[in-house]
């Protein structure tokens, strides 16, 4: 088995396994709940054993109603929106380092913690690397 990140014989990936999950919140929880709980209290707890496991970053990104009403402005109610509220970010060097956060025991321990704030059975995922087009500003290659 490979565990090394990026593709072979092939330029541009950054060579790094990036996790990609999408998320629903939980049915009838608002938005600012939803930030809160996910913000300041699953994302607090998950950094150390993120962390740990020796990711590059984690970050969360929100597509809540604000975004909606923003982007459907911005084309005239023509987008074709994605029926989830965040997309979970974690970037590794390698997939040792995600089978490490995969299967922490502390990391399993949060998956309890999705009832306060999402709908665990929506959630989806993407692994892979990342083809780097523009990067701080400047067209890469």
């Amino acid at each position: 088995m490979v565990l090394e990140a990026g593709y072979p014989n092939t330029t541009g990936f950054r060579k790094v396994v990036k996790v990609t999950i999408l998320i629903k919140k939980k049915e009838g929880m608002s938005d600012e709940d939803f930030i809160n709980h996910y913000n300041n209290v699953h994302a607090q707890r998950a950094a150390p054993v993120v962390q740990r496991a020796g990711a590059i970053s984690y970050s969360l990104t929100y597509h809540l109603q604000r975004d909606r009403k923003m982007i459907q402005d911005i084309m005239h109610n023509k987008a074709k929106l994605a029926d989830y509220d965040a997309i979970c970010t974690f970037v590794f060097p390698d997939y040792l380092c995600l089978a490490k956060f995969m299967y922490d025991k502390e990391g399993a321990a949060l998956t309890g913690d999705h009832d306060n704030f999402m709908d665990d059975s929506q959630m989806k995922m993407m692994v892979g690397d990342e083809y780097m087009v523009i990067e701080d500003g400047q067209k890469v290659g």
